[in-house]
C-alpha cells in the first residue's frame, strides 16, 4: 500500500479518517464551513443537517479518502480526495482546511503528499484541484506541487457570490 496510515511533521500527524472517527470529521468539517464559508463547494446549513449515517457513508466510500490533521489528539485540519464520478482516471482534491493558529507552517505539504499518493494508488492518470479567485494560499500550495493552470469559470459559490473558480491539473 502506497498511502501510509499517517504522515508526520513536528507535532502534527495527518491520518486517513476511518468510520469510527466520524465525530472528528463532523466537528472539523462544520468548523471549516462556518469559519470560511466562501471557499467551499458546500455550506454549513446543508452539512449540519447530515445524520450520523451520512457522515459514516462519506468515510466508508472507497472512491474517497478524507484525512484529518491532528495536533496531539486535537483535530486541527482536514482534506480530501475523490475519484471523479464522470472520469475514473481523474482524482479531485477537496475540502482543505487548517485552523487559523496552525496556518503558515507548511502543513499543506502533508495534504498534497497524502492525496497524490492515494490518487496514484487508485490508478488515476491526473489530479484536478480548483479554488476561488483570490485564494492565494491555495494557489501557492498547488503550484508547489507543479499543478498547471487550465482554465477558469464563473460560478455561484454557496455564500451567494459569483466569482471565478480557477482550475489546475497535475498529470501523474
Amino acid at each position: 500500500m502506497i498511502v501510509k496510515e499517517e504522515m508526520k511533521k513536528e507535532n502534527y500527524v495527518l491520518r486517513r479518517l476511518a468510520p469510527a472517527q466520524w465525530e472528528d470529521y463532523k466537528k472539523i468539517r462544520l468548523e471549516a464551513l462556518h469559519t470560511d464559508p466562501g471557499v467551499f463547494g458546500s455550506n454549513y446549513q446543508r452539512e449540519a443537517a447530515y445524520s450520523q449515517q451520512d457522515w459514516l457513508a462519506l468515510l466508508e466510500n472507497q472512491n474517497c479518502a478524507i484525512f484529518g490533521l491532528y495536533d496531539q489528539e486535537d483535530i486541527v485540519g482536514l482534506t480530501g480526495v475523490v475519484v471523479d464520478r464522470d472520469d475514473a482516471s481523474n482524482a479531485i482534491l477537496i475540502a482543505s482546511f487548517v485552523r487559523e493558529p496552525h496556518r503558515g507552517k507548511g502543513l499543506s505539504r502533508l495534504f498534497y503528499l497524502a492525496r497524490i499518493a492515494w490518487a496514484r494508488e487508485k490508478g488515476c492518470a491526473q489530479i484536478t484541484v480548483s479554488h476561488r479567485a483570490g485564494n492565494e494560499s491555495s494557489k501557492a500550495a498547488n503550484q508547489a506541487f507543479n499543478f498547471t493552470y487550465t482554465h477558469s469559470r464563473e460560478v455561484e459559490w454557496p455564500d451567494g457570490t459569483v466569482a471565478a473558480e480557477l482550475m489546475y491539473v497535475l498529470v501523474l
